[in-house]
């Protein structure tokens, strides 16, 4: 994403996915407006955790970013820590991963065109790509399939007897290299689920939106959905009537 000094700064409502995410500025870092009413404007680069509340993001000013989003079995092949470490967390990087990262942004910042950018941030990730082991890969990846074949409408003890492991051991893999627990990944999950409803049943009441995506509780429906966006599915049905997961930025 570019923006000019002269462009009106943009603020947009960040909100939870499955997905470890790093972001690259190379001119003005964004405004981060939390949750919690707390104001902070970004590092120059960031690895963001996997996270259960919404944030709003503004520009400032002239912009420049490359943004990374990985896969949810995909992050762990990278950074050896386990992820639950950041959970809940945007970091500046460098903290996390020491001195490259500076090199990094002073070459992203002389760079001259975005192809030469896209080729210093992927070779610095394939300079750190380590591939877990192929069993705790089979697994986690197993268990992501599952949880979105049944869209986030499972629990954690009928994963694990899925996967013929106790639910310790798939709590312990999670962690590591998810990021959440296992209840917590599969609320993401679901949350993404309810959202693709959204996209794609316009018209349906609050019950059966509730009822669709496994909530026999209208008021925890609501909840839920307040939790993770900040808004009410009125609230947000309102703000965002022509609402497409596949073209908007969560």
């Amino acid at each position: 994403m570019e923006s000019a000094a002269y462009e009106e700064d943009v603020m947009e409502r960040v909100i939870p996915t499955e997905n470890i995410q790093l972001m690259f500025h190379y001119k003005n870092p964004f405004v981060v407006y939390h949750s919690d009413n707390s104001i902070l404007k970004q590092p120059q680069s960031i690895i963001s955790g996997l996270s259960n509340t919404f944030s709003d993001v503004s520009t400032n000013g002239e912009t420049g970013v490359v943004f990374i989003s990985f896969y949810p079995t995909g992050a762990c092949h990278f950074f050896n820590f386990p992820l639950s470490e950041i959970a809940n967390q945007s970091l500046d990087m460098s903290d996390v991963l020491g001195s490259e990262i500076r090199r990094i942004e002073e070459t992203l910042y002389y760079a001259n065109s975005m192809n030469e950018k896209i080729s210093v941030i992927e070779n610095f990730l394939i300079r750190r790509y380590s591939p877990i082991p192929s069993h705790d890969h089979l697994l986690i990846q197993k268990g992501i399939e599952i949880i979105k074949d049944y869209k986030g409408q499972i629990n954690a003890s009928s994963l694990s007897g899925f996967l013929s492991i106790t639910s310790k051991t798939l709590e312990r893999k999670s962690l590591q290299y998810l990021g959440k627990t296992t209840k917590q990944i599969i609320k993401l999950i679901r949350f993404q689920e309810v959202l693709s409803d959204f996209s794609k049943n316009k018209d349906l009441i609050l019950t059966e939106r509730a009822y669709n995506n496994g909530y026999f509780d209208q008021s925890h429906f609501i909840h839920d959905f307040k939790t993770y966006s900040g808004y009410t599915p009125k609230e947000f049905i309102t703000k965002y009537p022509d609402f497409n997961i596949n073209a908007e930025s969560c």
